[in-house]
């Protein structure tokens, strides 16, 4: 079935926010505070009037200038971004928030402090686990931040304020939500990399405009059903930051979809929604410890049972985690995921690479090996 004309102009829409994130964050007259980890409080800085925005690492211009000052072996997601940084990318941003995401990113912040001029750092301390404790101090660290974003814009972040973006944020993850139920239900409307590229135009940080675009491509989506035809295996990536456009090409080249993406850039960006009755900077301490995203915490079966509802829910196939070279955290995380897996009898394959997908090749071999067979 040919989708209509419409969805793909209401799709390519909200996908050049992505495109286009450079040039259309230097042209906002709003200060610009980018993060590193999917765990940085979009909410606080929009209610301190800084526009949030991820870095990518994908406009990095010289990775070898990183490396003289952090060493060859960091993930090249770090190196990418602090050579973003060395390269003048984000001149037009005013901070960069770090939060202790893992230890690569607590020395991206120590570097990125002396190597980077005129763009501030600050740095956010992230406890291991979701207990009580641990989200009192964790709303701490947020008024912490409140403040140094009052001293910096000369303007109280209050509780209106907080509320407000609040109420952005959450419609944003609203609609991302009502975009992936496609994928539930059967074949998904967009590739798996549609699917990453719109969580990537979520994170450019322009929440109002992406929320109006992405109401326009689910009303544009409103009476088309999932593709219909020959059921096709469903594949699950998992692991590391991901922005991997070749290897989700090679997955679905093979005749499998990709369903669900429990990554930075997918579901973990958009799963679940703030409590809006709440105390604000208690109910976004809450949620942001409660999302489970990070291999560094040390509540693995948390999120494991986390990933297997997503098995459940998206009704999963097969599942490839992908790490970073380098990426400590989820390279130790992976060999006890492996064994879960296996026991409810889950095939899983694991690929180590590089931002930069060098090693493409050798990745394209091991996916059809992997999958093909899975068809016949």
């Amino acid at each position: 079935m040919t989708r209509p004309v419409s969805i793909d102009a209401a799709l390519q829409d909200v996908l050049d926010l992505d495109r286009d994130r450079l040039a259309l964050l230097a042209a906002t007259d709003q200060p610009k505070v980018g993060y590193v980890s999917i765990q940085t409080p979009e909410e606080i800085l929009l209610a301190a009037g800084a526009i949030p925005f991820r870095l990518t690492g994908e406009f990095s211009a010289d990775p070898d200038g990183a490396i003289t000052y952090l060493g060859g072996n960091y993930c090249s997601y770090v190196l990418s971004c602090l050579g973003e940084g060395l390269a003048g990318v984000y001149g037009f941003a005013d901070a960069v928030v770090f939060v202790d995401a893992c230890d690569m990113r607590k020395r991206l912040w120590e570097t990125w402090a002396r190597a980077v001029p005129g763009c501030e750092s600050w740095f956010v301390e992230l406890p291991s686990d979701a207990s009580p404790l641990s989200k009192s101090f964790f709303a701490g660290q947020l008024r912490k931040l409140i403040r140094r974003l009052e001293q910096r814009y000369g303007r109280v972040v209050g509780e209106e304020a907080l509320r407000e973006a609040i109420a952005r944020c959450n419609r944003t993850r609203e609609l991302m939500q009502q975009l992936q139920d496609g994928n539930r239900r059967g074949r998904p409307l967009l590739t798996g990399q549609q699917s990453i590229a719109v969580v990537k135009a979520a994170t450019t940080g322009l929440k109002d405009e992406f929320n109006g675009r992405m109401a326009a491509l689910l009303d544009a989506t409103a009476s088309h059903e999932p593709l219909a035809g020959r059921q096709r295996h469903r594949v699950m990536i998992c692991g590391s930051y991901f922005d991997q456009p070749a290897i989700v090409e090679v997955i679905e080249a093979t005749g499998a979809d990709v369903v669900c993406s429990d990554i930075s850039n997918g579901v973990k960006y958009f799963e679940g929604r703030i409590d809006p009755d709440n105390e604000p900077v208690a109910a976004i301490a809450d949620y942001y410890l409660e999302k489970h995203t990070s291999a560094r915490r040390i509540d693995t079966d948390v999120r494991l049972r986390h990933m297997f509802d997503l098995l459940r829910d998206y009704r999963v196939d097969s599942v490839i985690y992908f790490a970073l070279k380098f990426c400590d955290t989820n390279l130790h995380d992976y060999p006890y995921i492996k064994e879960k897996l296996r026991e409810r009898k889950v095939p899983v394959l694991f690929i180590e690479g590089e931002h930069n997908g060098t090693n493409i090749a050798s990745i394209k071999t091991r996916i059809e090996t992997f999958l093909e067979p899975r068809f016949f």
